[in-house]
């Protein structure tokens, strides 16, 4: 029996599993986009209103939303009690910073070789990281929880 948090599908898992499996994925994909809308929402602030670059305005507004996904996944999506809060949140922050450059490469790709406008590549960007993330974040941080 594959371990809680396999993101690859759910063959070999039982029915009380998999429903457990898709609960977690459907509370982990609730938490990125919460965190998402606070990381979009803040970007799209930085820019118009205090006219950063969107770079580093995508890295500041990130780094937020890597704040409000750590809460959330740690009490809601996988119901983590760990109390070693530091070593956890380094790990979550370590998988979050490798998603961070998958995000900022697929954003400059965008905006600079496809003139594509950065809230939509912002959109492709974090889609994209999702995968990783997960595997990442029940793997690693939380396999302890759910």
């Amino acid at each position: 029996m594959r371990p809680s948090g396999y993101a690859c599908g759910d063959a070999g898992m039982t029915s009380s599993t998999t429903a457990s499996h898709r609960t977690t994925i459907l509370w982990f994909f609730c938490a990125g986009a919460v965190s998402s809308l606070v990381d979009i929402g803040l970007l799209w602030v930085l820019v118009t209103s205090l006219g950063l670059w969107y770079l580093p305005a995508a890295a500041i507004s990130y780094c937020c939303g890597i704040l409000v996904n750590y809460g959330m996944n740690k009490y809601i999506t996988f119901h983590d009690g760990t109390t070693d809060y530091v070593t956890q949140f380094t790990r979550f922050a370590a998988i979050s910073v490798s998603c961070l450059f998958v995000n900022l490469c697929i954003i400059w790709i965008a905006v600079e070789m496809y003139a594509l406008n950065y809230l939509p590549a912002k959109v492709i960007a974090t889609a994209c990281a999702f995968c990783w993330s997960y595997y990442g974040q029940s793997r690693f941080t939380f396999r302890g929880g759910n």
